[in-house]
Order: C-alpha cells, then structure tokens, then sequence
C-alpha cells in the first residue's frame, strides 16, 4: 500500500546509490520512521509514491525496495491502482474536510 513501504539497509543503499546521494541524505530525505518493530518505511504524505512520475510510472524501478519488488504492475492503462494510492495517501484532516 502506498505510504507503507518498509526499506531495509540494502534497499537504502541501493536507493541512495540510484539518486546518487549518500545513505544518511536518503535516510534524511526519504526516511518517515522506525515502526515499533524496528523497520523503517518511506516518507508519507505525497499524492501517491514519491518516487512515481508524472506518467505514474516507477522513478527508482532499477533500486525499487524489496517490497515493490514483490508488487504485481500492469502494463495497461489502469487508473484504478492509481486513485486508490491517492486515496490512501490523503490524510485524515483533508478526509473530513471533505465529508463535510
């Protein structure tokens, strides 16, 4: 799910290696925290993936985490993943302005 992406050391290496930056600057940058089970996950509150283009494709595809590795994509115009990334990657305040 969009906002739960958990990045081990290898995958930050990996990441940080691809966008040419040090491990701490990506941990810095990209990092949101350690979950209570130690993991780190990827930065929340973007529209969707913070590394997704504009054509909502993979900007870090060749260094993508092990947990986007696992991802099944479709090669097809589907907008359906999309708008539920955005969904999920709306937070709870502009939710319930918008219910209103």
């Amino acid at each position: 799910m969009a906002g739960y992406v958990r990045v081990s050391r290898d995958d930050m290496r990996r990441l940080a290696k691809h966008l040419k930056i040090s491990v701490a600057d990506f941990e810095k940058r990209h990092v949101v925290e350690v979950t209570n089970q130690g993991e780190k996950r990827i930065k929340e509150g973007f529209k969707t993936c913070q590394f997704l283009t504009e054509d909502h494709r993979c900007g870090v595809y060749e260094a993508r985490p092990h947990d986007c590795r696992g991802y099944v994509c479709w090669n097809q115009p589907d907008e359906t993943v999309y708008g539920y990334a955005v969904f999920l990657q709306t937070g709870v305040t502009k939710l319930r302005e918008h219910e209103k």
